[in-house]
């Protein structure tokens, strides 16, 4: 399902791109290009470099509330690189806070916009005020 949702988004971003990159160009140059012999795109999916694991963004809001900023917009982009173990239960707990929240305040709990904060906040939090050797004693737990 996930998979079906990110290649949505993909095309939409890809039709976004399309329609800005055709209304940027002037009219002599739409002239111009539509006297030459169509060529190959360059945006095939062979060409594109491969990026890391994209489950997380694909939640992102497609399109902000009106008044609400893109999350991309309001905070900074982020690559985590995780044992599948642990993204297994960051992808488990985020599901059940999800329903949780949304069922008890009927509001969306987007995964950049709120989750992803909450568990840097508290995990940072946990690791306030550790010394060398408590680092080492929870790395070894992993």
């Amino acid at each position: 399902m996930s998979d079906d949702r990110s290649e949505r988004l993909r095309q939409r971003r890809k039709q976004s791109k399309e329609k800005v990159q055709d209304s940027s160009q002037s009219e002599t140059d739409k002239q111009s290009v539509l006297d030459e012999p169509s060529k190959p795109s360059n945006t095939s999916k062979s060409s594109k470099p491969s990026k890391p694991d994209e489950t997380d963004k694909s939640d992102e809001t497609e399109e902000p509330p009106q008044g609400q900023d893109s999350v991309k917009q309001e905070q900074v982009g982020t690559y985590m690189y995780l044992p599948k173990s642990q993204k297994k239960d960051l992808e488990r707990v985020y599901n059940i806070l999800k329903a949780e929240y949304e069922y008890e305040y009927d509001d969306e709990f987007e995964k950049n916009r709120s989750f992803y904060p909450l568990v840097v906040k508290y995990g940072l939090d946990s690791l306030d005020g550790l010394d060398a050797s408590d680092i080492k004693d929870r790395l070894d737990e992993l």
